[in-house]
């Protein structure tokens, strides 16, 4: 996916959203901001909003001087995605479809999207999501496909929604498949990284890997060997949030094995998907 002109006021919105991670005054953060505005048209128009935004929010954190300014507030989503874990357990046990029920609260977890969406509400989100259906669903053809897989890779997303994603990953060794789940190899916004899948104890049950690099998304180019091998090796591949769907859709990488499961946050996205704004997706990746 590549970038348009609306993409410039969100990588000024992920400016603002870094700076109120930090004691920064009203004035500093103006002055924050004018060192930032004149490396937007040195950006590639020809790159994905997710590389793009990860430069702009490389230099915000070389500036703030914090190496991650979304510590707190990722530690915090963790924290409240776990406390939630026993009741969507259950959920999903109960669930006369338990995959898709566990599809629907691992995507309600995208909401938490501090680039994006900073007010979130988690459990307003996930009765809408578990009330909901996807507005692009290919899940009863990956249920198909996943009859007849032995290894699964998840391109993860956020911190909080890792938590999530660990109910997916559950669900799904229940076919007997073996799970890698992919973080970030450095902080950048509130994604997921090492620290994160410890907390709440993926690696009890997935290989973790890491993309290799702090870029949001999963930028082709830029994946590590271990990533490379593992996306190569996998019969299927559920790529979660906007900024790794930005990175991959319609990718030779990404394949036709590869489904985005995403809310779409923004219009562009939503466009790009055919769905509306907010709308949920489980889709597979088209190469057409």
């Amino acid at each position: 996916m590549k970038v348009v002109l609306d993409c410039i006021p969100c990588y000024l919105r992920q400016v603002m959203n870094a700076t109120a991670q930090t004691e920064f005054s009203e004035r500093e953060s103006r002055e924050l901001m004018y060192q930032i505005l004149p490396m937007i048209p040195e950006l590639d128009p020809e790159g994905t909003p997710a590389e793009n935004s990860t430069l702009v929010l490389r230099k915000v954190n070389e500036l703030l001087g914090i190496e991650d300014p979304f510590l707190s507030a990722k530690k915090e989503a963790n924290e409240k995605a776990l406390s939630l874990l026993p009741q969507l357990r259950e959920r999903i046990r109960q669930s006369e479809d338990p995959l898709y029920t566990a599809l629907q609260v691992s995507v309600a977890g995208n909401i938490i999207d501090l680039g994006i969406i900073t007010d979130y509400n988690i459990e307003e989100t996930l009765k809408e999501s578990l009330s909901g259906t996807f507005a692009r669903d290919d899940s009863k053809e990956f249920k198909k496909r996943l009859n007849q897989a032995r290894e699964i890779l998840i391109l993860g997303d956020n911190s909080g929604e890792i938590a999530f994603d660990r109910l997916l990953v559950e669900e799904l060794r229940r076919f007997g498949v073996h799970v890698t789940f992919v973080v970030k190899g450095q902080a950048i916004l509130n994604d997921a990284t090492f620290e994160d899948a410890a907390k709440v104890g993926m690696d009890d049950v997935a290989d973790v890997i890491s993309n290799g690099n702090g870029y949001l998304g999963t930028v082709v180019r830029k994946r590590s060997q271990e990533l490379i091998e593992a996306m190569d090796r996998a019969d299927l591949i559920i790529s979660k949030g906007q900024a790794n769907y930005e990175s991959l859709e319609s990718t030779r990488e990404a394949g036709e094995k590869t489904y985005f499961l995403l809310r779409a946050k923004c219009e562009i996205v939503a466009g790009n998907l055919g769905v509306k704004l907010g709308n949920m997706v489980f889709a597979r990746n088209s190469m057409g």
